[in-house]
């Protein structure tokens, strides 16, 4: 499912809010959670949630006006793949907005 956040911070912006950001991001998972992530490229950003026993893979690609994101539901929480992809929404454009 693709996930597309518009900005106007810049790549090298908008990566120091998300990094500044992701320490938090564990703490908001709904029903508590797991966050790992791992950079794998200077503007790719490769995130796994932990959530009700299930891993989903997010690929964040940060781009000069947007971050494109690939969330990757498994077949388990398909019913759940709209709150879930408004919940990477959500947390991204929370850390995009915070100085």
């Amino acid at each position: 499912m693709e996930v597309v956040i518009p900005h106007s911070l810049g790549k090298i912006e908008a990566k120091s809010r998300i990094e500044a950001g992701l320490p938090k991001l564990a703490a908001h998972i709904p029903g508590g959670g797991s966050l790992s992530s791992e950079w794998v490229s200077d503007y790719a950003l490769h995130l796994v949630i932990g959530a009700m026993g299930q891993n989903i893979p997010v690929q964040l690609d940060i781009e000069d006006s947007e971050i494109r994101g690939d969330v990757s539901v498994p077949l388990f929480l398909k019913m759940m793949s709209g709150q879930i992809s408004d919940f990477v929404k959500t947390s991204a454009e929370k850390m995009l907005s915070k100085a």
